[in-house]
């Protein structure tokens, strides 16, 4: 566990670092952009859900918790509303296109965002942009928004003191698009859009709908407004939250850490969460155990060997050759009663005779060796050229016998 102890190590470390690149606490209230139709914090959708549900009291809301695609009940509508607040409103190429498809059908889409994805934009030859880059805390100002006059129910404008509403539509499609809404710099953030037998609605300013705009002052009115200008009995009603809830990047929000760039991405976002998860795996896995190599036995040596070199060696050392001689004797004579089952007195006259003939061995041979077995035996002290000779004569009898 000590040896995988560096892993956890930093990967707490790149956590911390992460945490590290938030900016600055603002002392500000939690500004956090999320229009979740829940959330009651200033820039929630908490009011608009209710103002929604107010207006059609004989529908029931319907909560949008999957992709717009992915959503089978709204496959099957002719005459439905289809509501969306959120920060970004990034689709895949298969949820644009089924987009496209409900409102054909004769449905309605009133959609709110500061950032659309391109895939349906561009579908619809419209094109949203910014003219303010990286808004901060310090610009802080009265802002505005209107609806057109044409159209309006209420010819005031709607203001709040917050960041400048900067988002436009640069341009729009004039053949099927009809300007709806615009900022205090009199751009269009707001159009209608005729498609098939149904009708979009874009705007690029969901602040405007958010929990702090609609409590100030009138400022309810402008969601009035906008409820307004959908049909009156509709088939069913959906509040996509989906989009709200995926949350693909921070923006300009103050309170969003430098990871924003990946998690505005949703394949990048996809692939972070990977990467994480799969350093988890390899630190959970690794942190284990291993078995430890199994040593290798020796094999048993044989000790009797081992035994006799050692006795050996200490006859060796005191260099008593007798003692040695007699040794040897007596191990032959004992190699003789085992295999020949002689029991003879070297000293016999038949000894050497009896011997050649049970053990094959020469005559001559074995007279040689009996010859200095009984001279050893008479002797006080052997040399060392008797000990050799009677060394070699003893294993030449036992190689030839």
């Amino acid at each position: 566990m000590i040896k995988y102890s560096n892993h956890i190590f930093i990967t707490l470390t790149m956590f911390l670092c992460m945490q590290a690149c938030k900016q600055p606490n603002t002392g500000l209230p939690d500004l956090k952009e999320s229009y979740v139709y829940t959330d009651a914090r200033p820039f929630g959708g908490a009011v608009a859900y209710t103002m929604l549900k107010n207006a059609y009291p004989k529908n029931t809301i319907e909560i949008g918790k999957k992709e717009f695609a992915e959503n089978y009940n709204l496959h099957y509508d002719t005459s439905a509303i289809y509501i969306n607040l959120s920060k970004n409103y990034y689709t895949s190429v298969r949820d644009a296109q089924s987009l496209l498809d409900f409102v054909y059908k004769g449905n309605t889409a009133f959609i709110s965002a500061e950032n659309f994805d391109d895939s349906l934009m561009n579908k619809l030859y419209c094109k949203k942009v910014s003219d303010y880059v990286n808004p901060g805390y310090e610009n802080l100002q009265k802002v505005s928004t209107r609806y057109n006059n044409k159209i309006a129910l209420y010819k005031d404008s709607f203001s709040y003191f917050y960041l400048p509403f900067t988002n436009y539509f640069d341009s729009i499609n004039n053949s099927y698009a009809r300007v709806v809404g615009y900022n205090k710099n009199g751009k269009t953030n707001m159009f209608a859009f005729l498609w098939g037998k149904g009708r979009f609605y874009f705007q690029c300013e969901p602040r405007a709908f958010s929990n702090y705009f609609l409590l100030s002052n009138n400022n309810y009115k402008y969601m009035q407004q906008a409820l307004q200008m959908l049909p009156a009995y509709p088939q069913n009603v959906y509040w996509d939250n989906y989009y709200a809830k995926k949350n693909y990047a921070n923006g300009n929000n103050k309170n969003g850490s430098s990871l924003s760039e990946i998690f505005k991405n949703p394949p990048l976002k996809t692939a972070f969460w990977i990467v994480v998860a799969l350093l988890l795996l390899y630190i959970l896995f690794n942190s284990k155990r291993r078995q430890r190599i199994i040593p290798i036995e020796k094999p048993t040596e044989n000790t009797s060997i081992a035994f006799a070199e050692a006795i050996a060696g200490l006859y060796l050392s005191k260099k008593d050759n007798k003692i040695i001689a007699d040794k040897i004797i007596t191990y032959f004579n004992e190699h003789v009663r085992t295999k020949y089952f002689l029991n003879i007195n070297v000293n016999d006259s038949t000894y050497a005779d009896v011997l050649s003939r049970k053990s094959a061995v020469s005559y001559e041979k074995t007279k040689e060796l009996s010859n200095i077995i009984i001279n050893i035996n008479t002797s006080l002290k052997v040399s060392d050229e008797q000990l050799l000779q009677l060394n070699g004569l003893v294993e030449r009898f036992k190689d030839e016998s």
